[in-house]
């Protein structure tokens, strides 16, 4: 049963849950791992790079756990956790951007659009649980 009220907070939830599970099948397995690459527009994957990505894959997995719990439990349990991934996100979208403008070329946009999208989820999420540190305490 879901404990969170905010029904915007479920659906974005939800998305950012669907698109983890995807991407972590996508990279835990090799041949799916291997299609992923290729169609990115890079050389095949070797062995060392297989296991990085399978270790991304269960990171992935992680999140998609961590979010589905967030939805079991009322919004006053989930403050930190919502408040450490609004900032992880902020972490990967920054490394995101920082990786795509030192790239000699760029061919593909979408990680940083998708990971801006994470972290604009995550912002309305602690926005409309009232998650924002200080808010709570009637500062801001």
């Amino acid at each position: 049963m879901i404990k969170l009220e905010d029904r915007i907070s479920v659906v974005i939830l939800c998305l950012v849950t669907a698109m983890a599970i995807f991407y972590s099948l996508m990279m835990l397995g090799d041949g799916w791992a291997t299609a992923f690459m290729e169609r990115a527009g890079r050389p095949a994957p070797n062995e060392d790079t297989l296991y990085w990505m399978g270790s991304w894959g269960f990171i992935y997995l992680a999140l998609a756990v961590g979010n589905i719990c967030a939805l079991l439990a009322p919004a006053s349990d989930s403050r930190v956790y919502f408040r450490a991934m609004a900032f992880l996100a902020m972490v990967s979208f920054l490394r995101v951007l920082g990786n795509t403008i030192i790239s000699d070329e760029v061919v593909n946009y979408v990680p940083i659009i998708a990971q801006l999208l994470v972290l604009i989820g995550y912002s309305v999420i602690l926005s409309r649980t009232s998650s924002r540190v200080g808010t709570h305490f009637g500062w801001l």
